[in-house]
């Protein structure tokens, strides 16, 4: 592949990535960018792939995923799990029963085991529940995000296991806010009555 035939690849894939770039929340998998690269054969789709980061066009972010510069990392969130959604901190800052969280940081409840997906400036942290716990979510726009008492209770329930978060649970969160019929509701999900005992005490100190 020549230097100017490569660029005029570059510039045309680029201007395919700009126009779906804004519907796809600035995330491709590996599978959509070959669908608009269309290569010869594999080798040829990796080098081009290569071109594409070294133009800042687009950027490796975890196996299978690349994402451009303005990218929701909500979205890539989901789309590494479809069996996910977000919560905590993102959900109860968002809705303002919180103060702020890190902006680069997603924190996500999905089935399976956790895992952690980052790059130098972005992390992505999906933890595992029980499947009888995967409940108490809305989607938006293809992405799965908690009610705010579910990731009120996703906290508690992480936290009682010994994550640290960037909040206080008894002083930084605004309970008034809180449905508490729907976390009754919730808890009745939850076999651990020593869990149900400490949500409660939490909730009503």
């Amino acid at each position: 592949m020549c230097y100017y035939k490569s660029m005029k690849t570059v510039l045309k894939i680029s201007q395919s990535l700009q126009r779906f770039s804004a519907s796809q929340g600035g995330v491709f998998s590996i599978a959509e960018l070959k669908n608009l690269i269309n290569p010869a054969n594999k080798a040829v789709l990796y080098r081009t792939l290569k071109l594409l980061e070294e133009a800042s066009i687009i950027k490796l972010f975890c196996r299978g995923f690349y994402v451009s510069g303005d990218f929701d990392i909500q979205v890539l969130s989901q789309r590494i799990c479809a069996d996910s959604y977000i919560s905590f901190g993102s959900v109860l800052a968002k809705k303002l029963i919180i103060g702020s969280v890190p902006k680069y940081r997603i924190q996500a409840v999905k089935k399976g085991q956790s895992r952690v997906y980052k790059n130098s400036e972005y992390r992505i942290e999906h933890f595992g529940i029980k499947p009888e716990l995967f409940i108490g979510y809305e989607n938006t726009n293809g992405v799965n995000t908690a009610t705010a008492e579910k990731a009120f209770l996703d906290v508690l329930y992480y936290y009682q296991k010994g994550m640290k978060f960037s909040f206080d649970i008894y002083t930084d969160i605004d309970y008034s806010v809180l449905d508490r019929r729907k976390i009754k509701q919730y808890l009745l999900l939850y076999k651990n009555k020593k869990f149900v005992a400490f949500a409660d005490g939490v909730l009503n100190a």
